[in-house]
């Protein structure tokens, strides 16, 4: 039962707590989650109705003593045990402000089965017996506090608080040896058995904290790779937050160069706003800063960088590719390389930025877009350079199990920074492109948009009526859960 309990617990801790190795002094988290005590019990509920469906077969450490009967001290030791059936107990699952969780058992019962063994000494009598028992335990009680916290690098902690518990009552029936003896005086046996299990049972719980619990967070692999080229570090900022109404984790949430941890992102972070959060089970913030981390790590790294070419275009787009369609727009490209394919190599020059506010979502690209000319062997000649800076308008949706996202606006300013066919008007050009945008770019990406990425789902949970929400520099989730068991 205490490693069942143990489990439950680390499960509880690793789901809302994830690290590297990474070593910061950021305070403001990128990430933020929270369970308030509606998740809790709902924790607590499918907690152990899968305890109940597991412990039947459990282990419990084998319990030695001594009992006073009608011949006299014996000492026994009954091993091997191992539960047969389990009571469903009335159980809770709080937290416990500025300490951690409290689990609390009452009326619970267990029945187990084993094997036992006795010796009686005295002077030169000597007599043993040995065989097997049925016992069944009522009126469980458990009172358990852990501590939470976290370590130098960010992992998770955990540690016993507190802990009181035990049985209220033992009755043992023993079989084979002389257990129709034994069992004329199984009452003795029985208030020494109790006596026993009492005692042991926080030190079996706390022993498993400390060791089993405590080393499965220390060795918890926590860094989530996205893709080839970053990770996302999801190490705790903070020791968790618990109040009366909820318990909350605050996790660093930053993009980096897979391997390269050092190298962090030259802008703060935002504060995020969790008033009024607590009607739902859970409740997840994700602040821009989170996306524009990755931006930052994909620009200093080069990654955004594209090379288009007329291929790549549909063939019933209006705009294609080479000279003799952008030479109406720039007749001096058209005179000098007529009827040849160009190529185009987009690249950031700064990195791009996300902004998340309640009236919708913003952002802006800068990049310089290089133009070339495809000669008849093949090779490319350089024309121009031109300097773009894009700015989108959005909004954010939610359609289960998928978030969902609008462009609702979308326009370039362009700036011409280098040409070797001469100076040239951007003015039509711009304008073609924004046109093309209106009609073609933004209609594409909106039906992207729609189809959206589904939200991060566990094995046997469903959302119930999520909501997605934005609000000053962050995207918020909220959600009441269900538990659907695999059959």
């Amino acid at each position: 039962m205490a490693s069942h309990l143990t489990l439950f617990l680390v499960a509880l801790v690793a789901v809302l707590s994830t690290s590297t190795e990474a070593v910061w002094t950021q305070k403001n988290p990128g990430f933020k989650a929270r369970i308030t005590q509606s998740g809790l019990k709902f924790i607590n509920d499918v907690g152990v109705s899968l305890l109940t469906k597991d412990i039947k077969g459990e282990t419990i450490p084998d319990i030695s003593g001594n009992a006073h009967v009608a011949i006299g001290k014996i000492d026994y030791t009954v091993s091997s045990m191992r539960i047969t059936d389990f009571g469903i107990p009335t159980t809770s699952l709080t937290s416990k402000p500025g300490t951690g969780l409290q689990f609390q058992v009452s009326g619970g019962s267990i029945s187990l089965h084993g094997d036992w063994r006795y010796q009686y000494k005295k002077a030169f009598i000597h007599i043993s017996d040995h065989g097997s028992f049925d016992a069944d335990a009522h009126g469980l009680n458990l009172n358990l506090v852990v501590k939470l916290g976290k370590d130098g690098t960010g992992r998770p902690t955990i540690a016993p608080a507190g802990c009181t518990g035990g049985v209220s009552s033992i009755s043992v029936k023993f079989h084979g040896g002389a257990s129709w003896l034994y069992n004329l005086f199984s009452g003795s046996i029985e208030d020494s058995m109790k006596h026993s299990l009492n005692s042991k049972v926080c030190d079996m719980v706390n022993k498993e904290i400390t060791t089993r619990a405590s080393q499965s967070l220390a060795d918890l692999k926590i860094i989530t790779s996205v893709g080839p080229y970053t990770e996302l570090d999801y190490s705790l900022v903070d020791n968790p937050t618990f109040t009366t109404k909820y318990m909350e984790t605050d996790h660093k949430g930053e993009f980096y160069p897979t391997g390269h941890f050092d190298k962090e992102a030259p802008f703060p972070v935002p504060a995020i706003d969790t008033t009024g959060a607590s009607s739902k089970m859970v409740y997840m913030w994700i602040t821009d800063y989170v996306i524009n981390t990755a931006g930052y790590v994909f620009h200093t790294m080069g990654k955004l960088t594209y090379d288009i070419s007329n291929d790549m275009i549909s063939s019933t787009s209006p705009l294609q590719l080479n000279t003799t369609q952008i030479g109406f727009l720039i007749p001096k490209l058209k005179k000098l390389y007529p009827n040849m394919l160009m190529e185009l190599v987009v690249k950031s020059t700064s990195p791009p930025t996300v902004n998340f506010a309640e009236a919708g979502v913003t952002g802006t690209l800068w990049a310089d877009v290089d133009a070339y000319v495809v000669e008849p062997d093949a090779t490319r000649t350089y024309v121009f350079t031109i300097a773009v800076i894009a700015h989108v308008e959005g909004s954010v949706g939610f359609s289960y199990p998928n978030i969902t996202g609008e462009v609702t606006s979308m326009s370039v300013e362009m700036e011409l920074k280098q040409s070797d066919i001469k100076t040239f008007s951007l003015m039509l050009i711009e304008r073609v492109a924004n046109s093309f945008i209106e009609s073609t770019v933004i209609p594409d990406l909106n039906e992207l948009g729609e189809q959206g990425f589904p939200i991060p789902e566990m094995d046997g949970l469903t959302y119930i009526n999520p909501v997605v929400s934005l609000g000053k520099d962050y995207i918020r989730l909220e959600t009441n859960l269900e538990y659907t068991p695999n059959l």
